[in-house]
């Protein structure tokens, strides 16, 4: 694990979210790690159900000192970045083939690899962030809305251990660059998307939307040029092919 931060370790949890919460709404408030071989609760966004069988990377960060709440939200920009890179110097894939999908998915061909859960909360007087990482090595959930992949299917998977240890140190690399400002995290984020200049349609609580993809602004929302004019969504769910 990267230096300064803590390991906790179970076989088998209801969710390492929930694992953290209760560890720093304890008082622990060290940053920490906390991984599970299984999940029987699993959750991604909107309380969707995230299927958590053994052989897969289950891991929660509990960021105890995040920096200002207001900038919470990147931090899930900068989750993506760590991810993709420890998944990529684990399996030798590169962009294109394996890429960012908004707002905090990575995809494999085209498929979701993995997943972030970004939740934030007040424990003993101090603003707390929880990112949660879902990451398909051994074997991808079916039946879901959208396709799945697992990295064993199309490359030599790392071992979990091997690839939360890449994890926790391109955390560290691309938390130091967004300390800094988010525009350097924004243009990383950018490199690496997919679906740029893509007609995709997004599902916001307001109905759907479709456009033009061309990326995120300041603030980490999507910019998409529809018949109307360029429009910003802070979230949704994103789906490519007009």
């Amino acid at each position: 694990m990267a230096a300064g931060y803590g390991l906790v370790h179970k076989a088998e949890v209801g969710t390492t979210m929930d694992e953290a919460r209760a560890h720093v709404m304890a008082g622990n408030m060290e940053p920490c790690w906390f991984v599970a071989d299984a999940q029987t609760g699993g959750r991604g966004r909107h309380g969707r159900t995230w299927i958590s069988p053994p052989g897969n990377l289950y891991a929660t960060l509990a960021l105890t000192a995040p920096g200002d709440p207001a900038r919470a939200p990147e931090l899930g920009f900068v989750a993506g970045l760590a991810l993709y890179r420890a998944v990529a110097a684990g399996t030798g894939l590169h962009h294109p083939d394996l890429a960012i999908k908004w707002p905090n998915d990575l995809l494999l061909g085209g498929a979701k690899v993995a997943g972030l859960l970004l939740e934030g909360l007040q424990a003993r007087g101090r603003f707390v962030v929880l990112i949660g990482f879902g990451v398909n090595v051994a074997s991808a959930p079916q039946g879901l809305i959208y396709p799945t992949q697992a990295l064993a299917a199309v490359a030599a998977a790392p071992t979990p251990a091997h690839l939360l240890r890449e994890l926790s140190l391109n955390w560290i690399e691309a938390h130091a660059r967004w300390a800094a400002g988010f525009a350097r995290t924004r243009a990383d984020w950018q490199e690496l998307a997919h679906g740029l200049g893509a007609d995709v349609r997004v599902r916001p609580p307001s109905g759907e939307v479709r456009g033009v993809m061309r990326g995120i602004n300041a603030r980490g929302c999507l910019l998409l040029d529809t018949p109307t004019g360029q429009v910003t969504i802070d979230a949704g769910d994103l789906f490519f092919g007009g």
